[in-house]
């Protein structure tokens, strides 16, 4: 017999903090709520900050930007995303975001499958951001099969 697992009901900015690269984050669903299949955060990210280009090789990403504006970045394609709006990176995909403002932009983040956030868990452990530490960063990247392949977006 299968055993029913009880709902997850977390509030904003509620579940395991993480400031890896210096962002705040939430794991609201975590890979081990889900037996793996995907994983929910919540992050905040200052106007005029965001990630490297990456590729996900494997997970699909999707964004819904809960508050401020985020400019996303996906093979060569560039968008402004406002409150209200999801965007789905697929596996493979080179892509960045960044901040736009006005202030702190707050987006609700789904990875599926969802073990990618474990290289959020192992980066903040280290103490490694995108300025410092960038060959040990992609070191645990490629455990996770994600791949940094440029700058952050200007």
């Amino acid at each position: 017999m299968t055993q029913k697992q009880m709902p997850i009901v977390h509030a904003p900015a509620a579940g395991e903090a993480n400031s890896a690269f210096g962002f705040k984050r939430y794991f609201r669903i975590t890979p081990e709520d889900t037996g793996g299949a995907f994983c929910v955060f919540e992050e905040e990210i200052e106007e005029g900050a965001g990630p490297p280009l990456h590729i996900h090789h494997v997970e699909h990403e999707m964004f819904t930007v809960l508050s401020g504006s985020v400019k996303f970045h996906c093979d060569g394609t560039e968008a402004v995303a406002e409150a209200g709006t999801t965007a789905l990176i697929p596996p493979g995909a080179c892509h960045a975001f960044k901040g736009i403002g006005p202030g702190t932009s707050r987006v609700l983040v789904m990875l599926s499958p969802g073990n990618g956030e474990g290289f959020f868990r192992e980066v903040e452990k280290e103490g490694l951001s995108s300025k410092d530490g960038m060959d040990r960063v992609n070191e645990i990247a490629a455990k996770y099969s994600v791949e940094f392949v440029g700058p952050p977006l200007d």
